[in-house]
């Protein structure tokens, strides 16, 4: 059965999301070492490292919940001006649907939707499962990479086992986790630079857009690269953070992407809103 057009539009984007969630460990807290060997410099240039960073667990939030827009005339945006009648047809069929978040205390994101209207038919049920479930992985495919800067810590903990070595001016934080190596490049100051993580089934690379403030470095954008070691499944993507304050806390407010999946290139826009938060 054919797919609308909306709907090939939007599945790329989701997919493109999902793979790159891949191509970052789950946690950054490497395995414990069982020996009290490891380097005192090594060790306090990792806890100052740690302490750079903006931390929302560290600020108090325990979880919150709020609304997703997404700008589906920023996804759409070429058949908007190949096909304008139709663009518009699917862009009210699509502002029907209404997504929301929430992020737990385990930091696990789930996401809920609802419609204006039921499905007309079979198809476009289909169809907005399909949405549904692109969107799941879209949201969770982001908070993947955005959690690790801006709600955990992107480095390992101080007494794990890890090695640390300056090169060209720049810290080389190297370590494993699990079945992937993970090396993290930094400036003397402890602004990341890039992370790359490797494994038998791709390779990938993410680079940090900081901003520091003065609570430490806040994750404003980033650029990303994924390849499967064999196959399809070539991903670059480039994300820009707005924030907002809620409760005197930076949560976000748009995220704007740019994602390219084996050569086809798509763009969407989500805003937050109606935030709930519970602190501590």
């Amino acid at each position: 059965m054919k797919k609308p057009a909306w709907l090939k539009l939007w599945l790329p984007v989701c997919l493109c999301f999902t793979l790159y969630a891949f191509s970052l460990p789950s946690s950054y807290g490497a395995q414990k070492t069982d020996t009290a060997q490891a380097d005192k410099d090594k060790k306090a240039i990792i806890k100052r490292a740690r302490d750079a960073y903006y931390s929302l667990r560290k600020l108090g939030l325990v979880k919150f919940e709020a609304s997703i827009t997404p700008n589906w005339e920023i996804t759409l945006k070429d058949q908007i001006k190949s096909d304008p009648s139709s663009a518009q047809a699917s862009l009210k069929l699509l502002n029907g649907l209404h997504f929301a978040m929430d992020l737990g205390a385990d930091g696990n994101v789930k996401v809920t939707h609802h419609t204006d209207v039921a499905p007309a038919n079979e198809q476009m049920a289909a169809g907005f499962n399909q949405i549904y479930g692109g969107m799941e992985q879209a949201v969770s495919g982001f908070f993947a990479s955005w959690s690790i800067f801006m709600l955990t810590s992107p480095f390992p903990e101080v007494e794990s086992e890890y090695k640390i070595e300056e090169i060209g001016g720049e810290y080389r934080l190297s370590y494993k986790e699990g079945n992937a190596d993970i090396v993290t490049s930094m400036t003397r100051d402890l602004a990341i630079t890039e992370i790359k993580v490797s494994t038998s089934a791709f390779s990938s690379s993410l680079k940090p857009i900081l901003k520091k403030g003065p609570q430490g470095f806040v994750l404003s954008g980033y650029n990303g690269d994924y390849a499967a070691t064999s196959g399809s499944g070539t991903v670059q993507l480039k994300a820009q953070i707005d924030y907002q304050e809620v409760e005197g806390l930076q949560l976000l407010h748009t995220v704007s992407l740019d994602s390219v999946y084996d050569g086809s290139p798509n763009q969407m826009e989500l805003t937050f809103a109606d935030y709930q938060v519970k602190h501590q």
